[in-house]
């Protein structure tokens, strides 16, 4: 089993595109957390494709984990205004690895937002 690393800031969000039966480790603001890939029996080279807030009550971030069967549900799953970022994240992760989708809090018809404007690597 491999252990892949992340240390996301807190207005981050980890991406990851990693190989079935592994082991992402998020080094959150309040400690480190370990986020599990199980594999199927039937589908043993399913990759593992977490998505994970650096710190979600900061951004306002609905969970802990979200999981994509596909790079294609990580370009393309977001509303709009967010969507070039996750564009460039998806396109960073076709060969593998860990990305950062930078978020900040933007003007969004006069209302605070947080939004996605671009990606660490």
């Amino acid at each position: 089993m491999s252990v892949f690393e992340a240390h996301p800031e807190a207005t981050e969000v980890v991406v990851a595109n990693l190989p079935g039966g592994s082991t992402l480790r998020v080094h959150h603001p309040s400690g480190p957390r370990d986020y599990t890939h199980n594999v199927w029996d039937e589908f043993p080279d399913l990759p593992f494709i977490p998505v994970v807030p650096g710190d979600r009550e900061a951004i306002g971030w609905g969970c802990y984990l979200s999981e994509f069967g596909s790079l294609r549900g990580v370009r393309n799953g977001h509303i709009p205004r967010n969507r070039e970022a996750w564009h460039a994240a998806a396109k960073v992760l076709r060969g593998g690895g860990v990305v950062y989708v930078r978020y900040e809090l933007q003007d969004y018809y006069g209302k605070p937002t947080w939004t996605a404007t671009g990606v660490r690597s």
